[in-house]
This record gives C-alpha cells, sequence and structure tokens, in this order.
C-alpha cells in the first residue's frame, strides 16, 4: 500500500502534468483560431474574385486582352533592345570598332 508521501508526490506530479497538458491546449487552441482566421480571409477573398470574374464584361475582357498584348509587346521590344545592347558590347569587347 502506498504512503501519504507517495500519494502527495503522485499527485503533486499529476498536477504538473495537467498544467502543462492545459498550456499545450491553450496553445492549440490560438493556433487553430489563427488557421481559421485564414482560412475564412481566404475564403473571403476567393468569392470576391469569383464574383469579380462572374461580373465581367466583354469590354473587360477585351481591355485586358489589349494590355497583355500591349505589354507582351514593350516586353519583346526590351529584350530585344537588350540583345542589342549585348551584342555591341560582345563586338567591341572583341576589338572591332565602328565608326
Amino acid at each position: 500500500m502506498s504512503t501519504v508521501k507517495e500519494l502527495e508526490a503522485l499527485l503533486r506530479k499529476a498536477k504538473k502534468e495537467n498544467r502543462e497538458l492545459k498550456k499545450d491546449n491553450e496553445e492549440k487552441d490560438l493556433h487553430i483560431k489563427f488557421l481559421n482566421e485564414r482560412l475564412d480571409n481566404w475564403a473571403e477573398k476567393n468569392a470576391k474574385l469569383r464574383e469579380d470574374l462572374r461580373n465581367v464584361t466583354v469590354d473587360d475582357v477585351i481591355a485586358k486582352q489589349k494590355a497583355k498584348a500591349e505589354y507582351n509587346a514593350s516586353q519583346s521590344k526590351s529584350l530585344s533592345e537588350q540583345l542589342e545592347i549585348q551584342e555591341q558590347k560582345k563586338i567591341d569587347s572583341q576589338g572591332i570598332t565602328h565608326g
């Protein structure tokens, strides 16, 4: 049979474990709350994006396609300019001068 001191030691140990578990549960509850808030924000953002896509007009699509084409053209131009500059540097570094 256990003595009173042994039982008190077991009780202290159990209380300590209980406190640790409560603290761990509180941390997990806080993390769950954080994740739920992120999920809610994500759902609201997606709902807004879906609504925007449902309400898009033909004019909006045409404007976006035009803007995309202009952007791609500017990028191609920029890329070709960069290639020309790079080619010029390569030629100049080989000792060929242009006059």
